[in-house]
């Protein structure tokens, strides 16, 4: 169910209790020299898409935030950022809105790595502003990794931005926005024992010239498909435990 082809008066009539509110934030940023600068975008769409057919009666879906948190690809031509503050106060603001709507239920779905940071900060700034609601944020790459990594094929490293996975999932959904020439593996790793544990902000120019990393030569439509099954599964596994309880704290038995 589409929010945005609700009115008003069928939005008032819907048992709300019933329904998670999906929100999905994604980028407008360069994805390499063969995918387009909206490929979040578009991922997210073809996300929410085949979770309203497996879940059309639990979920109310948003249109997807396309302007996300990019300034780390601001060097490639025609990739667009909003500020962190800014993007913090508008995922802030329309989950206010979804909540202040009878909304208690809902599910930030994020499609862009560079999000994960101002996602983080949105769900504790709404915990203060709704103690009453359950706001849940998940990154699709991640809760899906167990079944991606059944699909997968290039290895730990394979798949990073523009590689094997993202490359897959637009041969499945948008076939005609892959450029036919696809690079080689990209990008480099910092050779530090230290590199998970120590942070620093990159910029994607330090890490790959041309825009990606990972291996898009690994990609087929045929592993993009059976990627989205597994992202919808686990998807659809994070609404059945919202409506449930069973992501909610559990209070420790006494013994």
């Amino acid at each position: 169910m589409k929010l945005g082809e609700m009115t008003w008066p069928e939005i008032g009539d819907l048992d709300r209790e019933r329904f998670v509110a999906v929100y999905p934030i994604a980028s407008f940023e360069q994805h390499g020299d063969h995918l387009p600068l909206l490929t979040d975008t578009l991922e997210c769409e073809g996300i929410t898409a085949a979770m309203e057919e497996r879940a059309g009666d639990r979920i109310v879906v948003l249109p997807t935030q396309w302007l996300g948190y990019s300034f780390h690809h601001i060097h490639f031509g025609g990739s667009l950022t909003a500020t962190s503050r800014t993007h913090v106060s508008m995922v802030v603001e329309t989950v206010d809105c979804l909540v202040r709507a009878g909304f208690d239920k809902v599910l930030i779905l994020n499609g862009h790595g560079g999000n994960q940071a101002d996602m983080r900060v949105a769900l504790q700034d709404l915990r203060e502003r709704h103690m009453e609601a359950r706001v849940y944020g998940a990154s699709w790459w991640e809760v899906a990794q167990p079944g991606l990594d059944e699909v997968r094929t290039a290895g730990p490293d394979g798949s990073g931005h523009a590689g094997e996975t993202e490359t897959s999932l637009m041969l499945h959904l948008h076939p005609d926005l892959v450029r036919p020439a696809r690079p080689v593996r990209g990008g480099a790793r910092a050779p530090s024992a230290y590199e998970s544990e120590v942070q620093r902000f990159h910029m994607l120019e330090e890490v790959s010239p041309r825009g990606h990393f990972g291996d898009p030569a690994a990609a087929s439509a045929e592993k993009g498909e059976r990627m989205l099954a597994a992202i919808v599964d686990s998807l659809c596994g994070i609404v059945d435990d919202i409506l449930s309880g069973r992501l909610d704290p559990q209070p420790a038995r006494e013994s």
